[in-house]
């Protein structure tokens, strides 16, 4: 009779059980970004391309202070609640999915009222919990024998695969049948979404609560985390400005939302290769020079497409900034989540990606308030990007002086201690009690 256990296990910790949540994770990060473009979709015209140009800038205005809204929610309260319990990330995943299925159906009747906005406001809120909640539950579920950089960049891929596909029902939905035909897609998709994540495993000790530990950031975050996400900042703001100042040149142009979604689809391809080639480049080039890499790229684009600005080097840019976008993110994700305990994991996600946010809704703000021609507006993308390599470089030599002067240990070895520490409280973790090669055995 074999022992309790030792037959196949659904465990997140077991290899299969790894996998296997893996996969359902994938499925939900595939319908949570098919369900958000059916959602943009459907919003499109009504925020932006239904107006005049001139009354255009007003309702983006109005847009960028929506997108910004749910991050006063998210950082303060769902990043701690998160970190509170086991589990969490899971059943906050669901939620997302569940709520956002009900504010689809509601909306869907609604885009022409006031309540549009509160409505487009808790599917942004929901969208950015799931955000949240996924890249807190990668390290539990990346399989055996993968990096944290290669699930990131299975999960971007799928997630662009996801919202590529969803695009073209979104349109003929959108056409045919009108906002609403888009949204109740999205709420299917998100239904979809809520039965793969209530299949997610439960994760060892689930529903228990996280001992309360005192959280010592500047002791914990290396300093190659803090000049990176100075870098994603300054990456995020190049992401909205570049958005909004190609959507306003174009429209200038004639080419309009024809001229928009070329550059979408482009910027989506450049997303794609970023993902799927991110790995492969990590073998060559640190996280850290990733970030840098990616930001002198996006100048160097900028100021050749300000020399013949037409839609074709438009598109061109716009595949460079969603490779370098998407390059960058997925390796500072890495370093985050390396470089985050787990009991404040969450929180920490939630609060970068509130600055992250905070700079692309900057950014964006830029580009819609002033009206810039080709020259000057490409011109300001490429002093934002030297800004951000200038500021991020004098950052780590500022931070190497100052541990130097102190006589702290150095950075590596700050790190690899932290390392060391996160990589004994999961060994623990995976290996059942009574095990001979639990590390916290005695004898």
């Amino acid at each position: 009779m074999p022992e309790l256990g030792s037959g196949p296990s659904h465990h997140p910790a077991a290899p299969d059980g790894r996998w296997r949540a893996f996969r359902l994770l994938a499925l939900t990060q595939a319908t949570h970004a098919a369900g958000d473009v059916l959602v943009a979709v459907a919003l499109a015209d009504t925020l932006f391309f239904s107006v005049p140009l001139g009354e255009a800038r007003g309702k983006v205005a109005l847009y960028l202070g929506l997108t910004m809204a749910p991050f006063a929610v998210l950082s303060p309260l769902v990043g701690p609640w998160l970190d509170r319990r086991r589990g969490s990330y899971r059943a906050a995943i669901v939620l997302a999915m569940a709520a956002r299925v009900l504010l689809a159906v509601l909306l869907s009747s609604r885009t022409d009222r006031l309540l549009l906005y509160p409505l487009a406001f808790g599917l942004l809120v929901f969208s950015r919990v799931h955000v949240v909640s996924r890249a807190a539950l990668v390290p539990e579920v990346t399989p055996p024998g993968r990096t944290l950089l290669w699930a990131n960049g299975r999960l971007a891929v799928i997630a662009v695969l996801g919202g590529a596909i969803a695009a073209g029902p979104a349109l003929a939905l959108n056409h045919f049948l009108g906002p609403a035909g888009a949204l109740w897609a999205a709420a299917l998709t998100f239904a979809a979404g809520t039965a793969a994540g209530v299949a997610l495993p439960l994760a060892e000790g689930s529903g228990q609560r996280r001992p309360d530990r005192p959280v010592l950031y500047r002791e914990l975050l290396s300093s190659r985390l803090l000049a990176g996400g100075i870098v994603m900042a300054t990456l995020r703001a190049a992401v909205g400005f570049t958005t909004f100042l190609l959507a306003f040149l174009l429209r200038a142009e004639g080419a309009g939302g024809k001229g928009l979604a070329l550059v979408v689809v482009t910027a989506s391809v450049g997303g794609f290769a970023g993902s799927a080639f991110a790995p492969a480049l990590r073998r060559t080039l640190s996280e850290s020079l990733l970030l840098l890499a990616g930001l002198l790229v996006v100048g160097l684009s900028a100021v050749w497409a300000a020399s013949a600005f037409s839609l074709a080097s438009a598109a061109v840019l716009g595949t460079v900034v969603g490779l370098a976008a998407a390059t960058g993110r997925l390796a500072f994700d890495s370093l985050l989540q390396v470089d985050a305990p787990e009991h404040v994991r969450a929180r920490t996600i939630a609060r970068y990606e509130t600055i992250f946010q905070l700079c692309w809704v900057a950014g964006a703000g830029l580009a819609a308030a002033l009206p810039f021609r080709p020259g000057n507006g490409l011109g300001t993308l490429a002093g934002l990007c030297l800004f951000g390599l200038l500021v991020s470089a004098r950052g780590l030599l500022r931070r190497r002086h100052a541990a130097n002067r102190r006589g702290a240990a150095p950075r590596g070895e700050r790190e690899w201690a932290v390392r060391g520490v996160l990589r004994r409280e999961a060994a623990v973790r995976r290996i059942p009690p009574g095990d001979p090669d639990r590390p916290d055995r005695p004898g």
